[in-house]
């Protein structure tokens, strides 16, 4: 048998009808062969469980078990088996039972060749949809699994990152497998040093996988707890079991690290929070306790709340918003570094019990972030500070919250239109280049915003919005300007037909050229060249 052709199975108390099922059609011709044939439902089902037929045609009326309940136990246990009812009574209610029962279609007798053969392909196409379906199904499923290790390496990355929606996060965790209960949780980070053996960055990064594997072997049995490597390629362990002796916990992964590695480390530990929430909290802290190593040294444990000789407060201003600043700054959107600064400075005025020094020392984080981003971006900060400036030493003797307002409103507005018209005037200067090419080579019909931003090295959805600000037109509008202008003018000069011209202005569909031209000039062509007569 060929394994290629689907198998069919016939079932009908005549003899006769079985042979003419049989003969009818050629099977094999439309990717079908027949490997048994039934007298009965039982007899069906005997051959089932042995061939496991793709298609069974049967008739609807058998004695002992019908066609429609015969068509239920082959849908029960044999889901994937297509069944095609062969029935002489044409009335809709046997119909409409067949389709209950999951039959495929049904064939009304006296049996008709075109019909057997029509309806075969029908159910064999619907198969083979199915087949496809399932086998691309299950590819996706390979790769997805494929890839599921990496994906929730990066779902943790975010967790301890981001701000996730809480929801979302135990969605996650049910997903990735990541056992969580009631208990708060707490982060644990390790930062590997690296020392003079490693050459290169492959080598730096397989000490970081083999310190991944050796923590992971020594909490293999340990309940509630998930390790992965963060973005830093620090290894992160997130702890959900108050039931661990912690300090026990990172006494054996200092010296499990210390007998097997030839680096140095650090261990930052985080406080307990309630929540998933809390995850990205406790992990922040682990790493403002690795901030202290310098203080520490190598190859110590810092737990963050032993840090309160160190730490007497939460700073005023949030490495977000200091984050979200410079965003705006760099991006020259001086309306949302207003708000933004006018949300800092209100929740500063809101804390009765804020100091002159914790003011100066929220002025200085801003005044940092500017400076990094003037030298980022290769601008003097002469711009901004003037020649003798000194920022720091201006911010240091401010003493109200106010004066501190008025000055860093300032500093940060003119940064952000300085910025603005840096890239205003190189905008400005790279769109004329692209007006200028456009002019010489308008003619080239295959002339595109993507043919053109890759000549010129930029993004084409990035040329696309500038061009816009710089023309008040878009790409395509500027370019069949020029090509309109230039076939009036050809027009004008010479006796040339329509698709000629439009050949030489880059047009090559001639239909399109008429209407672009009767859009632009507002006559059609022909009226147009009536005109210059």
């Amino acid at each position: 048998m060929n394994s290629q052709l689907l198998k069919i199975l016939i079932v009908d108390d005549e003899a006769l009808i079985r042979d003419l099922l049989k003969r009818c059609v050629d099977w094999n011709n439309l990717g079908l062969e027949v490997v048994g044939e039934a007298s009965s439902a039982r007899e069906a089902m005997e051959i089932m469980e042995k061939q496991l037929p793709d298609i069974v045609f049967t008739d609807i009326c058998m004695p002992h078990m019908d066609g429609i309940e015969l068509s239920k136990s082959i849908g029960e246990r044999y889901p994937q088996t297509k069944v095609v009812i062969i029935t002489g009574y044409e009335d809709f209610d046997y119909a409409q039972r067949s389709i209950k029962a999951g039959v495929a279609d049904y064939i009304l007798k006296p049996i008709n060749d075109e019909e057997i053969s029509r309806i075969a392909v029908k159910v064999k196409e619907m198969i083979e949809a199915e087949r496809s379906k399932t086998t691309e199904y299950e590819r996706l499923k390979r790769q997805l699994e494929e890839t599921l290790p990496y994906l929730r390496e990066k779902f943790l990355s975010e967790l301890v990152q981001y701000k996730l929606d809480a929801m979302e996060i135990r969605n996650k965790f049910d997903f990735y497998g990541i056992q969580t209960k009631t208990d708060p949780f707490q982060v644990i980070i390790i930062e590997i040093i690296g020392g003079v053996t490693e050459r290169n960055e492959e080598e730096r990064l397989l000490t970081r996988i083999g310190s991944l594997n050796i923590i992971r072997q020594l909490l293999a049995e340990v309940d509630y707890v998930t390790v992965f490597m963060d973005t830093s390629q620090r290894l992160v362990i997130i702890n959900n079991n108050e039931e661990i002796d912690l300090n026990t916990l990172a006494e054996r992964l200092k010296t499990s690290l210390i007998n097997r590695l030839r680096h140095s480390f650090c261990i930052g530990v985080g406080n307990w929070h309630q929540g998933e929430s809390g995850i990205r909290s406790s992990y922040r802290e682990a790493c403002e306790a690795l901030n202290y190593k310098v203080l520490i040294g190598k190859n110590e444990i810092i737990f963050y709340q032993d840090l309160h000789f160190y730490v007497s407060e939460e700073p005023y201003l949030s490495n977000e918003q200091v984050d979200m600043l410079g965003f705006y700054l760099k991006a020259g959107m001086g309306a949302q570094v207003g708000e933004l600064l006018e949300l800092i400075f209100k929740e500063l005025a809101a804390n009765q019990t804020i100091s002159v020094d914790r003011i100066r020392v929220a002025g200085s984080n801003v005044i940092m972030k500017i400076l990094n981003i003037l030298t980022v971006l290769g601008i003097d900060t002469a711009g901004i500070f003037g020649k003798e400036g000194q920022p720091y030493e201006h911010v240091f003797v401010i003493d109200t919250l106010p004066e501190m307002k008025e000055y860093i409103f300032g500093i940060s507005m003119k940064t952000s239109n300085l910025i603005n018209q840096i890239y205003h005037k190189k905008a400005n200067k790279l769109v004329q280049e692209i007006q200028d090419y456009l002019i010489k080579n308008y003619h080239d019909s295959e002339l595109s915003l993507t043919k053109v931003a890759k000549i010129f090295y930029v993004n084409p959805s990035y040329l696309s919005r500038i061009f816009k600000q710089e023309t008040n037109q878009t790409f395509v509008e500027y370019l069949t300007q020029i090509r309109m202008e230039k076939a009036r003018k050809i027009f004008k000069e010479t006796d040339l037909k329509a698709y000629q011209v439009a050949e030489r202005v880059g047009i090559t569909d001639p239909h399109y050229f008429g209407l672009c031209f009767k859009k632009y000039t507002g006559i059609s062509v022909n009226d147009f060249k009536k005109s210059q007569l």
